[in-house]
């Protein structure tokens, strides 16, 4: 199935083991000595912002899924976890793996614009996937990772999606889309949850008392 065979389609290095050292925020601090550093700023490229401007667009498709099919075909049969969600543990595999599942998405979207010529949340998508693949990767220390299918990998998971009939081919479309919809909802919750727990231990740490610094 699909959904099976999508993990193996994508080249990128391996995440278990591709990050052994973990990024500065993330350091255990043992053994090191307090250095006074500027805060960073939570999220530079503004990515959650991109995914909440993305699922402005995204949030639509389900009910023009229901205008099309009148109500003869359930939304919720759809196959909506086509790449499963995953967060690795460290920061930087976390990018790689956003990166990634992103990538083969942005491989998916063909056969969506392929069925649905023109359509509007394709269109978009078209258009600010790359944008946000770009940011995610500008955050990573080695965006080198993040690797494309190569042209014999798309055009074979292209081709199982075009040797479908008619309405599944439709179907399969409307499962990209609500997959790549709940994705960005799952991935946007995710990087909203860890930055307002960073949020909290640093403005914990800016107004803890002297004396308890020093003790």
């Amino acid at each position: 199935m699909l959904a099976a065979a999508l993990p193996l389609c994508v080249p990128g290095a391996p995440l278990e083991g591709a990050v052994t050292d973990l990024p500065p925020e993330e350091s255990s601090g043992e053994g090191e000595k307090e250095v006074q550093m500027k805060p960073r700023p939570i999220d530079p490229f503004n990515i959650t912002e991109t995914l909440a401007q993305i699922l402005k667009v995204t949030k639509g498709h389900r009910e023009e899924f229901k205008n099309e099919f009148r109500g003869n075909v359930d939304y919720n049969s759809l196959n909506r976890t086509l790449i499963p969600v995953k967060f690795p543990k460290s920061k930087e595999a976390r990018l790689q793996q956003l990166a990634q599942d992103l990538t083969t998405y942005s491989v998916l979207l063909k056969h969506v614009d392929k069925e649905y010529p023109g359509k509007f949340i394709v269109t978009e998508l078209k258009a600010t996937l790359p944008r946000l693949i770009t940011k995610v990767k500008r955050t990573m220390r080695n965006a080198d990772r993040v690797v494309a299918l190569t042209g014999s990998q798309e055009l074979q998971l292209l081709k199982e999606l075009e040797s479908l009939d008619s309405y599944h081919r439709k179907m399969m479309a409307h499962s990209i889309l609500s997959s790549i919809h709940d994705f960005l909802v799952e991935w946007k919750r995710e990087l909203t949850k860890r930055q307002m727990r960073k949020t909290q231990i640093s403005n914990l740490n800016e107004t803890e008392p002297l004396g308890s610094v020093c003790s």
